[in-house]
């Protein structure tokens, strides 16, 4: 029996992690082939080459499963400069009275939003590959103050919510009533696919299990950003069900292939 035979467009939704620019082509401003050359001393070409066929396979699991009428929601960065006592910070870096920043959890600037938190610097755009067309795309800011009333689970629309963190639990106010809504609509299964595999992949992915949703992760679908720990990182993810069915959310790991073929069939 396939581990996708539960699977149905009507009880399940597609969840994309920050496949922006800034992580996926080479001129980002945290490029992961740039990475993995300065840091592991891998071939630039060959890391974004493997980037670009992630990019197209994400692609076709979007527009299949947008023409299948399974809603489309993204995570992703979305982050801005502050001035903080008097010095100006990138949001991401935790800053205490009188402390620098903590750069144990900082990362260089990147998927900023403009000066007056606007989206659309070339840095915070997704992908090419995975753009749709033919959706109603609304954007969910973490630091508005009101939920956007055009913001429904619905296929014909595609939610962006924007992350300030690696886990959107503390980055939008406004995930738990994405939570409430897919639950409402019995979408218990979440198809999920992004980068990083071991920093935003793996926050947000413990916390859909941890919410007791169903996670079918589509590897091919997923690249991190240092080699290494991508392995260690899906294992966390894989074991991260102790409890059993109905305490957390099952893990299921999955390819782009097997998706296109199940969701051919049913």
């Amino acid at each position: 029996m396939s581990a996708l035979t539960d699977l149905r467009p009507e009880n399940c939704a597609s969840i994309a992690i920050d496949c922006l620019q800034t992580f996926m082509k080479t001129d980002g401003k945290l490029s992961i082939a740039v990475y993995q050359e300065q840091s592991h001393g891998l071939s630039l070409e060959e890391v974004q080459k493997d980037l670009d066929e992630t990019a197209q396979r994400m692609g076709q699991i979007r527009q299949s499963l947008f023409a299948e009428k399974v809603p489309q929601i993204q995570f992703q960065d979305a982050h801005v400069i502050e001035s903080v006592h008097g010095k100006r910070f990138h949001s991401m870096e935790i800053v205490r009275e009188g402390e620098a920043p903590d750069f144990v959890r900082s990362f260089p600037a990147h998927a900023l939003l403009d000066r007056n938190r606007r989206f659309g610097t070339e840095d915070q755009q997704a992908i090419d590959e995975i753009k749709l067309p033919n959706s109603k795309e609304v954007l969910i800011r973490w630091f508005d103050s009101n939920y956007p009333i055009q913001a429904n689970l619905e296929p014909e629309t595609e939610l962006i919510f924007m992350k300030d963190d690696f886990c959107m639990s503390p980055g939008t106010p406004y995930v738990n009533r994405l939570f409430w809504e897919l639950r409402r609509q019995n979408r218990l299964n979440l198809i999920v696919f992004g980068v990083c595999d071991e920093i935003c992949n793996l926050r947000n992915v413990m916390l859909m299990l941890a919410s007791v949703f169903n996670v079918y992760y589509v590897k091919d679908c997923t690249f991190p950003l240092a080699p290494d720990k991508r392995d260690p990182a899906i294992s966390y993810m894989e074991q991260f069900n102790q409890l059993g069915q109905g305490v957390t959310g099952n893990f299921t790991i999955t390819t782009s292939d097997q998706l296109l073929t199940h969701f051919n069939r049913v």
